[in-house]
């Protein structure tokens, strides 16, 4: 079996006790980040993902899983994230290098130590390492926690591992997760060579290198042309054993940033398929020359397609609604539902970028607020959008009656309430509920009553209507001549 070894260097041990600087506040568009440690953490600001922060922090539905030494579940950074705790090989037993690739994903935003890029998403963490010092793993070891992560429901994959040679069977359960929509992300070594580690060699694997806080390629990190991004390596910051924080080399630091902000990327659009994540990451800007991009979190976030975009104006004083555009991502097994709703109550449901009218359960819909909501989703994800309207009812409550003929009256409404017709002497002849429109009423059109409508519109006064019958002209007698 093949031998995967760490891609690390040296770690530099930081008990808690060691005075921490002052905390500094970060404010970016409303998003507070108040961690003791984030003025040590240079990589937070050098990948933007401190502003990406006010957009998204992660989604609960989206899982993230590292496979890697055991991370340690007791640091007080990682106690509560939510996570399932894994291992394929011997007992899940903290080590260094776990615990700081998922400080650097998973840390917690809790006033505490450090921040990390991708606090709100699901982790799966997975031991594959073993060995006196959990040196040491195979790459079937690893395939069995692929194959594990995928069935488990992986969004993401971690491998901040990697070797020299090439392995088919882990290469297999590799593009199985990706054929199954899993995004895999892999650190391209530690040898400072021109040759990128296996698996992160792969085509479907995204390889990431390493650079330092000058945006310099680290001069341990592999860089070839399977190599599409990079992001710092060099003195990051993230946990240790035992409640430490500890500073590690090496791109196994770089590809959980990737991990992260493409956590952060899913968790906006989790229906993007890895192609597309490919094509993302290629349309970010490089520098001249280079055949790689520099990881930036929130240009990833602000070039991710949004898989709902829902536009129209704030306010209608129209009753035919013609300027609302529902766009939605296409995908064959996405389901869209969209609607008009009032607080909790659905008015009604609608056809994406058709035209409707604000007549529902047989009345013109009173003023008010209303909400337009659209959903999708492909049954492990969902997606909703919303734009709350304040709609402008210039409809008014009126009633009108004419004679149709010698027994019916025509009643005619605008709106949706109680009618109840009087006699002249003020006797109810008729009461109902009637939706607004045209109806009958049977009684003798030569006598005067009156109508009255009661709208189901508590905002709507009472209105009422009087029918006086014609006046009958009497025919002048008829005159025989002698």
């Amino acid at each position: 079996m093949k031998k995967i070894a760490l891609l690390t260097a040296i770690a530099l041990l930081l008990p808690v006790g060691v005075d921490a600087a002052k905390p500094v506040v970060l404010e970016k568009h409303g998003y507070v980040v108040s961690e003791p440690r984030i003025t040590n953490q240079y990589y937070v600001r050098q990948i933007g993902t401190d502003l990406a922060w006010s957009k998204t922090r992660g989604a609960s539905d989206i899982v993230v899983a590292l496979i890697d030494s055991s991370a340690d579940r007791n640091h007080t950074d990682l106690k509560n994230v939510p996570r399932v705790v894994n291992s394929m090989k011997g007992p899940y037993s903290a080590d260094t290098h776990g615990t700081h690739t998922a400080g650097i994903m998973a840390g917690k935003h809790n006033r505490f130590g450090i921040a990390g890029l991708a606090p709100n998403v699901r982790y799966h963490f997975y031991n594959v390492f073993y060995g006196r010092n959990s040196e040491y793993t195979d790459s079937w070891t690893v395939a069995k926690a692929v194959d594990t992560a995928v069935a488990k429901g992986a969004t993401i994959i971690n491998l901040s591992l990697g070797g020299d040679d090439y392995d088919r069977r882990l290469a297999a359960s590799i593009k199985q997760a990706r054929a199954k929509g899993v995004v895999v992300v892999a650190s391209s070594g530690n040898d400072g060579m021109t040759k990128t580690s296996f698996p992160a060699n792969m085509k479907e694997v995204i390889a990431v290198g390493a650079i330092d806080s000058r945006h310099q390629v680290a001069d341990f990190s592999n860089m070839d042309a399977s190599v599409k991004i990079v992001a710092p390596g060099v003195n990051i910051l993230s946990l240790g054993v035992n409640n430490r924080f500890i500073y590690m080399d090496g791109t196994s630091m770089a590809a959980p940033m990737v991990t992260a902000s493409l956590a952060l990327v899913k968790s906006i659009n989790p229906f993007l398929t890895p192609d597309e994540v490919d094509a993302l990451i290629a349309k970010m800007p490089r520098s001249q020359g280079k055949t790689y991009t520099e990881l930036n979190t929130l240009k990833l976030l602000d070039a991710t397609p949004r898989p709902l975009t829902l536009s129209t104006d704030s306010i209608w004083k129209q009753r035919y609604i013609t300027d609302v555009k529902l766009n939605v991502m296409q995908r064959p097994t996405i389901k869209t539902t969209y609607g008009l709703y009032m607080g909790s109550k659905k008015i009604k449901t609608l056809s994406p970028n058709t035209n409707f009218t604000m007549f529902a359960y047989g009345d013109w819909l009173p003023s008010g607020q209303y909400r337009l909501v659209a959903q999708m989703t492909d049954g492990k994800y969902k997606r909703s959008t919303s734009k709350t309207i304040d709609y402008i009812n210039t409809v008014k409550t009126s009633i009108s009656v004419d004679a149709a003929d010698a027994q019916t009256f025509s009643l005619q409404t605008t709106r949706k309430g109680v009618v109840t017709v009087l006699d002249a002497d003020g006797n109810k002849m008729y009461e109902a509920l009637h939706i607004a429109g045209t109806f009958p009423v049977r009684g003798d059109t030569t006598k005067p009553l009156t109508v009255i409508l009661k709208p189901t519109d508590v905002r709507e006064k009472v209105v009422s209507a009087s029918y006086t019958p014609p006046a009958v002209e009497e025919e002048p007698p008829v005159v025989e001549s002698l």
